[in-house]
């Protein structure tokens, strides 16, 4: 039986703890943190007393067991859910074919048009994945340098300065037209074509994150910059035009600035090897890579469409 989550499954939480493994699934800010971990029995004992948080969570349970553990919602918007964690007892991967299939129906319920999923790279997860109507979407890596200051050392000091501003609301459509012009076909027919479907779709490295823009003298938007930095590290995600490749080292440096001797991560998704083997000449290591999958849903119709057809 797959409900949601109880106050009353507090005792069940503790005991599914020391039966779990690592974590299946994870959020971009979990890919940037190290990817799954371990169960995390007093979040989900928080979670399970709280009404609005736990409406997010799921639960496979059998005779009064949790088998496992599922939290989901919306990524940026209403349009694209994100399934956030997955645990599994004793992670066997089967178990996660009723959950993964079954949150469609709330997803669907809210308006969602699409569920996004992010796994490690060979994971026993695929396969049911697949059976419960997830596509492979791409894959991403996950790149980290000890300290920003080595990195920043071997990249030396661009030509031309680079000057970004803050992002502003109104520079949506440009940088969905970025988006559009530099991710394969394949991928944004998957994900979706609309500013909507983007904007929704959207990750964030933190509420407190920080985005900036680079101005093109043709008043195009040439790349996007999204920052964050905590006592951990310092993480990054960089994308840009094609016609501004050659800002790509300042671009580099600007996000690398403000790290210093902190780590640093960033994740680049497959189509954009210009990035990772700049990242690689820097000093940066391949630390993990992940398989983004997306499952369509079926759109309600809110009301009839009336249709006329001719008569011969």
């Amino acid at each position: 039986m797959i409900r949601h989550l109880h106050p009353t499954d507090s005792p069940g939480l503790l005991q599914f703890g020391q039966s779990s493994g690592r974590g299946e699934i994870c959020t971009l800010i979990g890919a940037l943190h190290g990817g799954p971990s371990g169960f995390p029995t007093v979040k989900y004992a928080s979670i399970a007393l709280s009404p609005r948080a736990w409406q997010s969570c799921w639960v496979k349970a059998h005779r009064g067991r949790i088998d496992g553990v599922l939290r989901a919602g919306p990524r940026s918007g209403p349009q694209a859910w994100e399934v956030a964690e997955l645990y599994l007892r004793n992670t066997k991967s089967e178990l996660a074919l009723d959950l993964l299939e079954q949150i469609s129906v709330p997803a669907g319920g809210a308006g969602a048009h699409r569920i996004f999923i992010r796994i490690p790279t060979n994971s026993d997860l695929f396969v049911h994945a697949r059976r419960a109507g997830y596509a492979p979407l791409y894959r991403e890596s996950v790149f980290v340098a000890e300290t920003g200051r080595t990195a920043l050392t071997k990249l030396g000091i661009p030509d031309h300065p680079i000057r970004l501003r803050p992002r502003i609301e109104a520079d949506d459509q440009a940088l969905f037209k970025m988006h559009s012009g530099v991710t394969p076909i394949e991928v944004r027919m998957k994900s979706g074509q609309t500013l909507k479907d983007w904007s929704s779709s959207s990750e964030s490295l933190s509420r407190k994150a920080r985005d900036w823009v680079l101005d093109l003298p043709d008043g195009e938007i040439g790349a996007l910059i999204r920052l964050n930095s905590i006592r951990s590290g310092h993480t990054f995600t960089l994308n840009w035009a094609t016609h501004a490749g050659s800002e790509l080292p300042g671009l580099l440096a600007t996000a690398l600035a403000e790290s210093k001797d902190s780590q640093v991560s960033t994740v680049v998704p497959e189509y954009r090897p210009a990035l990772s083997h700049l990242l690689v000449t820097l000093g940066f290591t391949e630390q993990a890579e992940y398989e983004i999958m997306v499952k369509p849903l079926a759109q309600q119709v809110t009301e009839a469409q009336k249709a006329f057809a001719a008569i011969s």
